[in-house]
C-alpha cells in the first residue's frame, strides 16, 4: 500500500494504464474501419452492378410498349395483321443520311426501316427513299430511348461482306470493327395467342466482329468464347466484361491501339 502511494510509482502505473488501454483503442478502432471500408466497398460494388444492368434497353422497352399498349393501326403483311412498326423504334428521329455519290441530307427527319433494310427521309408521316445508294447515316435517339447517336454504315462498303442492310458502328479501328444490326421478325402476339392471323413485329439486333485484315465479319454472342474467337484469341485483361456490349467495345478499342 505503501508503495502505491509513494507519488513516483503512482504516475508510473496510471501512465501504464492509460498506454494499454490507449493502445487497445487504437487496434479496435483500426478493425472496425476496415471492416467498415470493406463494407461501404461491398455495397458500392452492389449498386454499381445495379446500375449497369438498369442501362436504358430501348427495343426490349419498345417491344414491351408494342405488346402491352399498341393502339395504332395494324400493318398487312401477307396473310397477317401485324401489331408494332418495322421502323426502328417506331419513329423517325433526327439525322443525316450520306449518298455513295457524296451528296448528303442534313438535319432531317430519319426513318429506318428494318424489316427492308431501308432508310429514308419522313416527310408529313411517309417514307420518302432517297435516290441513289446510301452509303450511310446516323441518327439521334430521343431522350425517352437513351438520348443516343448511332452512326451506321451501308453493308456493301465491307468488302467481301455478302450481308444486306445497314450496321450500326460501336467501335472501329484498323484492325477490327464492332457493329450491331438491327432486325426485326414476325412473332405471335402474346396478347392474342388464340388468334392465329395475328402476329407481332419483335425487334431485335445481332452483334457483329469484323477482321480488316481477314475481311472476315463474324457474327458473335456476347459470350467470351465467340469475342475471343473473332478478336483472334488475344490475351486480354480481366477488366473486359466480354459479356456485355461496353465490355467488348473496350477489348475492341484496346485491340486497335
Amino acid at each position: 500500500m505503501l508503495f502505491l502511494m509513494k507519488p513516483g510509482h503512482t504516475k508510473v502505473l496510471v501512465s501504464n494504464i492509460n498506454i494499454t488501454y490507449k493502445s487497445r483503442f487504437s487496434i479496435f478502432e483500426a478493425v472496425f474501419n476496415l471492416y467498415s471500408m470493406k463494407q461501404i466497398l461491398t455495397i458500392f460494388a452492389f449498386f454499381s452492378a445495379l446500375i449497369v444492368s438498369a442501362q436504358p434497353d430501348p427495343i426490349g422497352n419498345f417491344n414491351k410498349h408494342v405488346i402491352e399498349k399498341w393502339t395504332h393501326d395494324y400493318i398487312r403483311v401477307s396473310q397477317y395483321r401485324v401489331k408494332g412498326s418495322p421502323y426502328l423504334l417506331g419513329e423517325s428521329f433526327n439525322g443525316d443520311i450520306t449518298m455513295k455519290s457524296g451528296v448528303v441530307t442534313v438535319d432531317k427527319k430519319i426513318l429506318y426501316d428494318i424489316y427492308d433494310q431501308k432508310v429514308g427521309v419522313d416527310l408529313d408521316k411517309k417514307f420518302v427513299a432517297p435516290d441513289g445508294e446510301v452509303a450511310g447515316f446516323f441518327i439521334q435517339l430521343s431522350e425517352n430511348f437513351g438520348g443516343e447517336k448511332l452512326n451506321f454504315i451501308n453493308a456493301a462498303n465491307l468488302p467481301k461482306v455478302n450481308l444486306k442492310g445497314y450496321l450500326n458502328v460501336i467501335a472501329d479501328g484498323s484492325k477490327f470493327a464492332f457493329l450491331r444490326q438491327y432486325r426485326i421478325r414476325l412473332v405471335a402476339d402474346p396478347a392474342e395467342m388464340y388468334s392465329k392471323d395475328i402476329k407481332l413485329f419483335e425487334q431485335y439486333y445481332d452483334y457483329y466482329i469484323y477482321n480488316r485484315a481477314s475481311s472476315q465479319l463474324n457474327k458473335i454472342k456476347l459470350k467470351e468464347k465467340d469475342v475471343l474467337e473473332a478478336l483472334g484469341n488475344p490475351s486480354l485483361p480481366d477488366k473486359f466484361d466480354l459479356y456485355t456490349a461496353l465490355g467488348v467495345r473496350q477489348a475492341v478499342e484496346a485491340m486497335n491501339k
